[in-house]
């Protein structure tokens, strides 16, 4: 066989591990964000804050910025003030996902 056949090989390998990895972490991403959207723990103006940006994300509309700038507070939020409530959602939602089997985890 010649080499670049060999170096296609290698590329569709390549290309093909890491779609599998983005299309876990998409996923993972998805339910990340429906728990953050609908989890009690979190004050109901900031779960209502994270469906309005993402809706203004899915509709079709001139948004000179706004969900992205919605979202950016948002993150700020939740990596500074609530912290602690973000990294058990996100914990709770790791472990729901190692319960499916849809992910890998790493034998401790």
């Amino acid at each position: 066989m010649p080499w670049w056949a060999w170096c296609l090989i290698a590329v569709g390998g390549v290309a093909l591990v890491c779609g599998w990895g983005f299309r876990s972490q998409l996923r993972f991403t998805v339910k990340l964000t429906k728990a953050l959207a609908t989890d009690e723990r979190l004050p109901r103006p900031l779960r209502w804050a994270v469906g309005i940006a993402l809706a203004v994300k899915v509709i079709p509309v001139p948004d000179f910025g706004i969900d992205e700038v919605i979202l950016a507070l948002v993150a700020a939020l939740l990596l500074t003030v609530y912290r602690h409530t973000f990294s058990e959602i996100v914990a709770e939602t790791r472990g729901v996902e190692a319960e499916n089997g849809t992910t890998r985890v790493p034998a401790e």
